[in-house]
């Protein structure tokens, strides 16, 4: 990576090439990833905290090892994704902004791995028990392959994302690119954000909607905390410009 002007054939050649490698490593994961997909979805369906899991359609199990396949070469290749999405743009961002995208690169994907993790063993499980008591007597509790791998989906790649928020609040106010008083001023309309995703990726109860969304509120406290840790103010670390007193009878 070089910081030389490039004309804009030259970046959409570079872009088509990063493009091309890129599809070309998920597609190839995804062929070999094939071949587990279906000891993966069985891994899922085993561990499932419902008692009966069918499939409605002839295509629905081919199509839900496709959707499994698809994420994990996704996984997989992420590190590569994240190497040629930042080669691409660093030419063009200040030393600042590639020192900040450098940082929460790397930690971020652990973080991002560790939320889903923290959805899957943690909300998943918690979600459904409080969701499968409404069930009443006498009715059976019969779930769709592609349903039940879509809740998964739905409460476990959020979290992934929420979980990288305290990583990039820290950056961002260490560079002075965000402060801790924003944070603190938006709190409000942060509770409410909170709720209304709740209200989005939980399941239509009150006692899911209230856990989720104070988990995802907790986040953005934890956010401010570790901003205000972290925070440098920029006009502390300039440095001086005032000019230097004028001498007169100096020629």
């Amino acid at each position: 990576m070089n910081d030389r002007e490039m004309p804009l054939t030259e970046h959409l050649t570079e872009l088509r090439n990063r493009l091309g490698i890129s599809l070309a490593v998920v597609g190839v994961l995804f062929l070999g990833g094939f071949f587990v997909s279906q000891r993966a979805m069985d891994w899922l369906v085993h561990r499932a905290h419902v008692k009966h899991i069918i499939v409605t359609g002839v295509p629905e199990a081919f199509f839900s090892m496709i959707k499994i396949d698809l994420i994990m070469a996704l996984v997989v290749a992420s590190p590569l994704l994240l190497y040629q999405a930042a080669a691409f743009i660093f030419p063009g961002l200040t030393s600042t902004e590639r020192r900040v995208v450098a940082i929460v690169a790397g930690p971020g994907l652990g973080l991002f791995m560790v939320g889903m993790a923290a959805g899957f063993w943690i909300f998943v499980p918690l979600v459904l028990h409080v969701m499968l008591k409404f069930v009443g007597g006498g009715v059976a509790e019969y779930w769709t392959l592609s349903n039940y791998l879509n809740f998964i989906i739905y409460l476990t790649v959020p979290f992934g994302f929420l979980a990288e928020l305290p990583l990039v609040a820290g950056v961002l106010a260490h560079f002075g690119i965000l402060e801790p008083a924003t944070l603190r001023r938006y709190r409000r309309y942060a509770l409410v954000l909170s709720f209304l995703i709740a209200a989005i990726v939980a399941p239509p109860d009150a006692i899911s909607m209230l856990v989720i969304g104070s988990c995802i509120y907790l986040v953005y406290e934890l956010s401010h905390v570790v901003a205000r840790i972290f925070y440098r103010d920029p006009s502390s670390t300039a440095p001086s410009t005032m000019p230097e007193p004028w001498r007169g009878g100096q020629s």
